[in-house]
């Protein structure tokens, strides 16, 4: 069988890094371009099956890349799907009627599930918002554009203040710009020690961790924080790889709120998943 070739036009390299090991892993060819020209010639030269392009890019928009691919004979019949976190009407439609075929929002796609939306559209379903009338809402979408500057201003603002606890960069890329953009305070912790440094220093109203890091595993990261007078009561939400029920159950008992998978969670569930931690812990919210 033939491996179906995957395109992602995507400035962000965390995030096509981690789009390409994902659909290499289920199988698929994936190639990456990081602007508007090398993207065009990349469709070009690879004829891809499917090509994923983000509006946000250095130099040419993806408004102006999908209209140069539309127009050229060697690339004007490609599938051409936009992820994006431009989510108002105005954008999707805008996208269709330069003709994308179809519309994704990134944030709320875990590689995962970006993977499965590729396999639905290869066998020919319909995924994604879809065109809306004029003047009508988009009904259960609040994320805007990521603004890395505004992002980065707001971690001097108030807002629910979060401890990030993960070696990751592609997950620090992905979930700290987020939570940052929605109000929060987040600061980064590379390995466990560090983590526990920076809980006992600072007063966090919550922490998000990973299980598996170094210089202290979570199990151990957690235990500690549980310890501590002044980390006790400070809910932890941990994120692993492993689906096991036994890591689950340890994970909690070691005193952590819920326990997440990275394959399963968008920033905008993880969002929700602070939310309720926060609700059962009387701390702030959003």
């Amino acid at each position: 069988m033939i491996s179906k070739k995957i395109l992602i036009i995507e400035d962000e390299e965390a995030l096509s890094s981690m789009y390409k090991m994902k659909f290499e892993q289920e199988g698929f060819k994936a190639v990456v371009a990081e602007n508007g020209p090398e993207g065009i010639a990349v469709a070009k030269k690879e004829k891809p099956d499917l090509i994923f392009l983000d509006l946000v890019l250095p130099g040419m928009s993806g408004y102006e890349i999908l209209e140069k691919l539309r127009k050229d004979e060697e690339t004007k019949n490609l599938k051409i799907y936009i992820l994006s976190n431009l989510g108002q009407v105005g954008e999707i439609d805008k996208s269709f009627v330069d003709g994308a075929d179809g519309y994704l929002v990134k944030a709320n796609l875990t590689p995962t599930q970006l993977v499965e939306n590729a396999r639905k559209i290869f066998d020919g379903q319909n995924v994604g918002l879809k065109r809306k009338p004029v003047g009508s809402p988009v009904k259960n979408f609040k994320v805007k554009e990521v603004d890395k500057k505004a992002a980065t201003q707001q971690t001097q603002g108030g807002g629910v203040s979060v401890l990030l606890i993960e070696d990751d960069a592609a997950i620090v890329d992905m979930y700290g710009l987020y939570l940052k953009k929605e109000g929060c305070r987040v600061e980064i912790a590379k390995n466990g020690a560090w983590g526990i440094k920076q809980a006992k220093e600072k007063k966090f109203d919550i922490i998000i961790m990973d299980m598996l890091m170094p210089a202290m595993n979570g199990y151990q990261a957690l235990k500690d924080l549980k310890k501590d007078k002044k980390t006790k009561n400070t809910p932890v939400i941990v994120m692993s790889n492993s689906a096991q029920d036994k890591e689950m159950g340890k994970a909690k008992s070691c005193g952590a709120v819920c326990y997440l998978l990275k394959s399963q969670i968008t920033p905008a569930r993880l969002k929700r998943e602070i939310e309720k931690a926060l609700k059962i812990s009387n701390s702030p919210n959003f």
